[in-house]
């Protein structure tokens, strides 16, 4: 009897042990699973591949130009790289709101007026309002839209600091909404979906601010402020 115990412990060992085994088995295979042969994965690549050239593909045509974004146009992008300041103003771990503004210096409306010709084929007074007195091309966005009402004065101040007494501001003259955003795509990259569009001018003179021929420049620096923050842009 003592003998048949000890045979039966050993064989029941044996058997536990080939389970185990047998077990590590079948977890390799479950491992190897999603392993999939090099030629499906070479299928899904270039399926991948495909998808995603589909955003860049031109008409190859001779008889169609396509029009090069704001980016692509080298000599206006220059101009709009050099005219444009952005912010976004974080608090309590929340994204309150973004500002882009665009200087309309006679550099870059210049440099918009080549623009609106390779573009439209055509002369154009757009921002015809900035002519003569310094004005802005203004994109906002926040996730509230209480907050993007420049026009509201209890919720915004704007101004251009007085570069005579920093403390002080010039007011503007013009805060205008800009609703046509497939026209102004064409010119601005901040515009967006989802970003509200200003005009706003003050009766100061435009100047240019890029070159250095200029003797006692004097930094512009436009001011937005509301109950998040104030931000200064500067050029």
């Amino acid at each position: 009897m003592p003998t048949r115990n000890c045979t039966t412990v050993s064989n029941r060992a044996a058997i536990k042990s080939q389970f185990k085994a047998l077990g590590s088995e079948k977890k390799d295979e479950v491992i190897m699973i999603p392993y999939l042969p090099k030629s499906t994965l070479r299928q899904i690549l270039l399926t991948v591949i495909c998808f995603a050239a589909t955003s860049c593909i031109y008409s190859v045509e001779d008889d169609i130009k396509v029009t090069p974004a704001p980016s692509e146009d080298l000599d206006f992008a220059k101009a709009l790289s050099n005219s444009t300041q952005s912010r976004t103003v974080f608090k309590e771990f929340e994204t309150r709101y973004q500002v882009t503004a665009t200087y309309l210096s006679p550099e870059f409306r210049a440099a918009f007026a080549k623009r609106i010709e390779k573009v439209y084929k055509k002369s154009d007074l757009n921002l015809s309002e900035a002519a003569e007195k310094a004005g802005f091309f203004v994109s906002i966005h926040s996730p509230e839209d209480d907050r993007v009402d420049l026009t509201n004065p209890h919720h915004w101040t704007v101004g251009v600091e007085d570069p005579t007494n920093s403390k002080a501001l010039f007011k503007p003259i013009l805060i205008k909404r800009l609703n046509d955003k497939e026209r102004w795509r064409a010119y601005f990259e901040s515009v967006t979906d989802w970003t509200v569009e200003y005009l706003v001018i003050f009766d100061i003179p435009s100047t240019n601010v890029n070159t250095s021929k200029l003797l006692n420049k004097k930094n512009i620096v436009l001011t937005f402020a509301n109950a998040d923050a104030q931000v200064s842009l500067m050029w």
